[in-house]
């Protein structure tokens, strides 16, 4: 059933409220009396009371007391007092092509014959303005979509054309070590490389479209294949950072993680999951200044999904399409001859493959020794949704041990980087652009709290259906 809540959001994205602000309004903004949280220090100096923000166009323009701020005659004031300011979260890792229902990865679960994957598809792409504004609703101003097809790159211009969704930086389809010939349709998101120099080709075709990442998928099909591998890796990396690029790789093993490092990676989009980080691997992601993304709920989601264990958080209610979130109880009413074999087995014994405790005891560990980690959420597989799945995402970040701050910090000051938009976003701080979710409750006291949401700016405007 449609959460009443999540049908009300739905409106009122359709609709802005009277006297929303606008992109490119140029009557400045004043947020007054708020706690405003920096990410980026430490504890003693992160926290400030009775702040008072003023915008003007695109950026903050000054950050002070509110006692003392000057504020513009003709500002638009806002009163949030008893609220806390952030910066806009960022998602280091989305799939914008795929939905987050039990249809959007066929070579994983196949549900084709309820709902083909090209209908699957062309549902998404049709769907891709609810889809932003469900992010953006969710307090989310940025995105890396870090792999899709080739309608990645029409997707992100599509972005850049509204204020109602999140900056959006992008790769084009994976280059990878294996087939999915599930999801080859006209535009298929993951494309085989054997070779160097059919890797280097490949690089070369999403090049061309000036795509912030290029992407391998280096999965792992045994140690004797490993030197191929990883000289197909360094093909693609060698590339893609002479055209410009940054090289993004999953790699979940600590073997192909080390390769992926040695062929050049500079950001890593998942965990290492199946053995602790050792010295060499520590040593070589710090001297490459790699990214570290964990995604650590997104096997999680897989587990419960397909076991027919998933319940929609409260923020999922209030916050995801409602129509993904009303697919997400087909599991239990399909016939079972259209239940493939794994997934009833799944949900027979209620069990199956999730989060290992070993990527979370790495994240601590990657974190204590320095390396940059950025909060993602692998939204868009099946169970992960976009928008409020970063609220699970950054949940499972503390239980692996960091603090709400250093989780906030990896969602927005990290994420800044991960975004290629260092120094122009991720904090608050004259200069900066406003991109600013304004909270009902302190994030530091429960990182939950973050999806207490009061107001989403991006770039100084007012989001439509993301205020009060």
């Amino acid at each position: 059933m449609i959460h009443l809540r999540s049908l009300f959001l739905l409106m009122c994205l359709l609709s802005p409220p009277a006297g929303a602000q606008t992109q490119g309004s140029q009557r400045p903004i004043a947020i007054v009396g708020a706690t405003v949280i920096h990410p980026e220090r430490e504890l003693q100096t992160a926290v400030e009371s009775d702040t008072t923000i003023v915008i003007r166009g695109e950026r903050i323009e000054t950050l002070g007391p509110a006692a003392s701020a000057a504020v513009p005659a003709d500002a638009r004031l806002i009163d949030a007092r008893g609220k806390w300011v952030i910066p806009g979260l960022i998602d280091a890792h989305v799939h914008l092509f795929l939905s987050g229902n039990y249809y959007t990865r066929p070579d994983i679960a196949d549900f084709t014959a309820v709902v083909s994957y090209a209908a699957e598809v062309a549902r998404n792409k049709a769907r891709l303005p609810y889809t932003f504004r469900t992010w953006v609703a969710s307090g989310v101003t940025g995105v890396v979509d870090v792999g899709g097809p080739m309608w990645n790159f029409e997707m992100r211009a599509h972005a850049r054309s509204t204020v109602e969704a999140p900056r959006v930086a992008v790769a084009g389809p994976l280059i990878s070590t294996v087939a999915r010939p599930t999801l080859e349709l006209d535009d298929p998101p993951i494309i085989r490389a054997n070779t160097p120099d059919e890797a280097r080709a490949l690089t070369q075709r999403e090049l061309a479209f000036a795509p912030d990442y290029i992407k391998m998928w280096f999965v792992y099909t045994g140690a004797e294949h490993l030197p191929a591998q990883e000289a197909i890796a360094r093909a693609v990396g060698e590339a893609a950072h002479a055209g410009g690029a940054r090289f993004a790789v999953h790699a979940t093993e600590l073997v192909t993680a080390k390769a992926a490092l040695r062929a050049g990676a500079d950001l890593l989009v998942h965990s290492v999951m199946d053995e602790v980080v050792d010295q060499e691997f520590l040593a070589l992601a710090a001297g490459r200044d790699v990214l570290y993304c964990p995604t650590l709920f997104v096997m999680e989601g897989y587990r419960l999904a397909l076991s027919n264990q998933w319940q929609a958080t409260e923020a999922e209610q209030r916050l995801a399409d409602p129509v993904v979130l009303a697919a997400m109880d087909d599991l239990a009413h399909l016939p079972p001859e259209s239940i493939p074999p794994g997934v009833r087995r799944a949900m027979r014994e209620g069990r199956g493959s999730g989060t290992s405790a070993t990527a979370l005891t790495n994240l601590r560990t990657v974190w204590d020794a320095g390396i940059t980690v950025v909060m993602g959420s692998d939204a868009g597989n099946i169970g992960t949704l976009h928008g409020p799945a970063v609220f699970r995402e950054m949940q499972m970040m503390v239980e692996a041990g960091l603090t709400p701050l250093e989780v906030l910090r990896s969602a927005t000051t990290n994420g800044a980087v991960a975004m290629g938009l260092a120094g122009q976003i991720g904090a608050i701080a004259p200069g900066m652009l406003a991109d600013l979710v304004v909270l009902d409750a302190d994030p530091l006291a429960d990182v939950g709290n973050a999806s207490q949401i009061w107001l989403v700016l991006k770039g100084g405007a007012i989001i439509p259906g993301a205020d009060h």
